[in-house]
């Protein structure tokens, strides 16, 4: 059972007993609503009762975005074809969705950018997403690609050249997740902003697949936060790249910052959102928006206390 596991392991930092850990989790599950690995890696074992209370959980967000998001929009954030229609505004990749095609109009694509990233039209953390790159393959071959596309309802887009400042000897684009809040008047705010940073060959950046979280001050766009990554080891030099990460200047942070808020503007009946911005180097582009934003990004790393900071802008 792993509460009884990870209780052994938090006595031996702690020096409190495993028993005590037992019945304090239980404690922060009933009143909180604490998962495992909140209490855990989140370290809220650390934390008095009157300090969960301010801290969103999985059980305080679902109840947040039973709330405040309309599950009637939903689709515009989890089909890619739709997201990327509605949302036209910030996107300024080329794309194409296979399933409207024909042949020549698949291949024509695919030719004419260096790579393309291809999408599962309904995916989620990054599941199906690969690169391609057109080396001479004939019809056949392309053919071939062409119905497998077809068959995945997926979505085949423009490889986005990111910001020189934003490669982090990484095979990914590196992006921005900015948490944001928009109230039925249409008045927006950011709550935290993380940056993504991917490790070695995954074409994408979540700590599913290996990356780090750090915070982004939101007035200066600097990190200010050591990483954390989906075990919870934390680190303040990036693995991939030997780059201090911490002081490290997000370029364009101001143009990160407005469109979010304006693309959260445009859907306040999703009152909580979190967007993936990457940054290129004219500016910015929002690679798609998520209407379940995982609850991990607001309290693992960095600032806390979202749940109180989240429902008094609301309650605003």
């Amino acid at each position: 059972m792993r509460i009884y596991r990870e209780g052994t392991k938090l006595s031996a930092i702690s020096g409190y007993s495993r028993f005590y850990h037992l019945l304090d989790y239980a404690s922060a599950f009933f009143f909180h609503g604490v998962h495992i690995d909140q209490y855990t890696v989140g370290n809220l074992w650390r934390c008095s009762n009157p300090e969960r209370s301010k801290r969103i959980t999985l059980k305080r967000l679902s109840r947040l975005f039973c709330k405040y998001n309309d599950s009637s929009y939903f689709h515009l954030f989890r089909n890619k074809e739709e997201f990327n229609v509605y949302f036209k505004d910030f996107v300024y990749r080329g794309w194409l969705y296979v399933k409207d095609a024909k042949y020549d109009d698949f291949k024509s694509f695919v030719q004419k950018y260096p790579s393309v990233i291809i999408k599962p039209k309904d995916g989620i953390q990054g599941k199906g997403i690969r690169q391609f790159k057109y080396k001479g393959e004939d019809d056949e071959q392309l053919h071939r690609l062409f119905d497998e596309c077809a068959a995945e309802d997926a979505l085949v887009e423009e490889t986005i050249v990111q910001h020189h400042g934003m490669k982090f000897g990484n095979s990914s684009v590196n992006t921005i997740r900015v948490l944001t809040v928009c109230r039925p008047d249409g008045k927006a705010k950011v709550m935290k902003a993380i940056l993504r940073a991917g490790v070695g060959d995954s074409i994408v950046d979540n700590t599913a697949t290996g990356g780090y979280y750090y915070e982004v001050d939101l007035p200066t766009g600097v990190v200010v936060s050591k990483g954390i990554n989906k075990e919870g080891d934390l680190c303040v030099i990036h693995p991939s790249s030997g780059i201090v990460m911490l002081g490290f200047k997000v370029p364009h942070w101001d143009k990160v910052m407005q469109a979010s808020l304006d693309a959260a503007r445009k859907i306040p009946q999703v009152a909580l959102v979190g967007w993936d911005v990457a940054i290129t180097e004219d500016g910015v582009e929002i690679i798609e928006g998520n209407d379940n934003a995982d609850y991990l990004a607001y309290e693992f790393i960095g600032t806390s206390g979202f749940y109180e900071k989240i429902t008094s802008f609301l309650k605003e």
